[in-house]
């Protein structure tokens, strides 16, 4: 097997999914040689293991490790050290692929345009769609809104190609970074591509590569936008090697009461419309807000450390 691309799918109890996700990468409509399909067990304690081993049993271009230090770095590390190919794509667990998701992506590793690139997701209503959910809270696309240029700085980790020689430079993404089991935490594949940007690496996002991202059921309550924005903000000093310093504490501080007060205002007057909704009023007033509160706690704490 001569394989182009190797495609690495880390995972954490989450096999009542995977039989569901895994099957749309390894159903592609070009030749299986063409790609090599890596699944790392994080330590899952669920029927993960089970689920894999049935669903590459029939696949020659599919295989699985278990990574036992817990946390979505660890995994992703030792996904692409175990890859033998030149370039590597990092794919959520939860997420369903396109039958042309293989071909789109070796047609852009091949144009030698970029060092690393990714791509756009839409939402997956695996567990129904409520009235007042929005599909832009669940994807990437309304950053597309002309189609010779994109607003994304920098590509979701969740569908991400990059070189494997990249990786090696950079010793794969900061440890310190990301999830671990349940514990949520961003910014891993973000601190990476902007030290990639520093040394003149070249990342691309395109429109025409893209999943389907599954919406779980808890990202279904408006709360959850909320939390997320706060923790979203709170790991942003980390993840772009900010400066705390006090003026940008107070800076975000003043942020912070400036949108409470605009959105407050603005959105409350929303209410009245038929289609806008307390759930709605909820996330686009206070998760804005949420980030700014992140990031202001977090200064403090490290201001201070």
């Amino acid at each position: 097997m001569n394989s182009k691309i190797t495609v690495i799918v880390c995972t954490y109890n989450r096999g009542h999914l995977l039989s569901e996700t895994i099957p749309t990468i390894l159903n592609q409509d070009i030749s299986n040689d063409l790609y090599s399909v890596l699944i790392v067990n994080n330590n899952s304690t669920d029927n993960t293991e089970n689920i894999i081993s049935s669903l590459i049993n029939n696949y020659d271009n599919a295989s699985t490790i278990n990574e036992p230090q817990q946390g979505l770095s660890y995994a992703r590390n030792s996904g692409y050290k175990n890859a033998t190919t030149k370039w590597v794509i990092y794919l959520d667990d939860d997420a369903k692929a396109p039958t042309t998701f293989i071909k789109t992506a070796i047609d852009i590793a091949n144009s030698n345009k970029y060092d690393c690139f990714g791509g756009v997701y839409y939402p997956w209503y695996k567990y129904g769609k409520p009235v007042w959910f929005k599909d832009r809270y669940a994807s990437t696309a309304e950053f597309y809104k002309k189609a010779d240029g994109h607003k994304l700085r920098y590509a979701s980790g969740g569908i991400l190609a990059i070189k494997k020689s990249i990786l090696l430079e950079f010793n794969g993404f900061p440890v310190n970074f990301g999830m671990k089991g349940n514990t949520m935490a961003y910014g891993e594949e973000t601190h990476l591509q902007q030290q990639m940007c520093k040394s003149g690496y070249t990342i691309g996002i395109t429109p025409n590569w893209y999943i389907k991202h599954l919406v779980n059921r808890y990202k279904l309550k408006s709360i959850w936008y909320v939390k997320n924005g706060y923790v979203t903000g709170r790991d942003t000093w980390e993840t772009y090697s900010e400066k705390v310093t006090l003026k940008l504490i107070v800076r975000y501080s003043l942020n912070l009461f400036t949108k409470l007060f605009k959105n407050l205002y603005k959105n409350t007057k929303l209410l009245f419309n038929k289609n806008y909704y307390i759930q709605n009023w909820t996330i686009e007033t206070f998760r804005p807000v949420s980030i700014e509160l992140g990031r202001v706690i977090r200064g403090i704490k490290l201001l201070f450390k």
